[in-house]
């Protein structure tokens, strides 16, 4: 399952500090749990969690992530940032640019966005999700848990799927399959930069790299409680939407477009 994502060809592509330790599972049932496990014992940053695939793989909202074997990457981080509890949901935006701008480099012409907080969209189909979890000491920080589901691969879907998911092979010129080191090199060393930014420069960097590549931008939404219109995101990455009301500020919320 895993042939082509051995430890001595990933030592070959990865260009950061992410991968450099690596733990790769045929099967794992989450690879979040066994990366907050590694954290607990006390793994290194950028520690990454691999699966072959999933047998209870997971997404934002206790939803399920389908993860067949094969085709796609699953795995998880482990981050030690300096950052506070309270920038968890910066972390998520960072680690989305930079899936996205991942994605973007495998894929020309199309338009790779992140729908806000944690979806990577290629012309409206979604291709990838980000779950991101910490682990607090007091008042710090101990490590964050990013977990990535990525389609590589994967060119047929279930029926409640179809339409709607979308992989990177699916919307990449050619007909051969991309070779999951490199897009799982990639990957990694996108969302360490991006990581790094936000501990470096703040999150205003991340959120003005964000905007541009917003989904659902000036468009109608819906969300839990309530729908209006997505105006972008603010200097802390909340979501703001103009209801009738007045304008809202979305600190964590799943949203979708208002079908009409």
């Amino acid at each position: 399952m895993v042939e082509d994502l051995q430890p001595e060809r990933l030592g070959e592509l990865i260009r950061g500090g992410w991968g450099r330790s690596l733990t790769i599972k045929e099967s794992s049932a989450s690879t979040m749990d066994d990366a907050s496990s590694a954290a607990a014992d006390g793994a290194d940053d950028g520690h990454v969690v691999l699966a072959g695939q999933q047998t209870r793989g997971r997404g934002a909202h206790g939803r399920r992530w389908d993860s067949p074997p094969r085709s796609d990457l699953y795995f998880s981080v482990i981050a030690r940032p300096s950052v506070e509890p309270a920038s968890t949901a910066l972390v998520t935006l960072a680690s989305g640019l930079g899936v996205r701008d991942a994605a973007a480099s495998f894929v020309h012409g199309r338009a790779v966005q992140v729908k806000w907080p944690n979806d990577i969209w290629i012309d409206r189909r979604k291709c990838a999700g980000i779950l991101v979890e910490s682990r607090t000491l007091g008042i710090r920080i101990d490590s964050v848990i990013i977990g990535v589901g990525l389609n590589v691969n994967r060119m047929q879907w279930p029926e409640a799927l179809e339409g709607v998911a979308t992989s990177l092979r699916a919307e990449a010129p050619g007909e051969n399959p991309l070779d999951r080191a490199e897009v799982l090199a990639a990957v990694l060393f996108h969302m360490e930069r991006w990581v790094n930014r936000l501990v470096k420069d703040g999150a205003a960097v991340v959120v003005d790299a964000l905007r541009p590549s917003l989904a659902l931008l000036g468009e109608r939404i819906r969300f839990e409680g309530g729908e209006g219109m997505f105006e972008g995101i603010d200097h802390d990455g909340a979501a703001l939407v103009r209801t009738q009301a007045g304008l809202r500020a979305l600190h964590a919320a799943h949203i979708e477009p208002l079908e009409s």
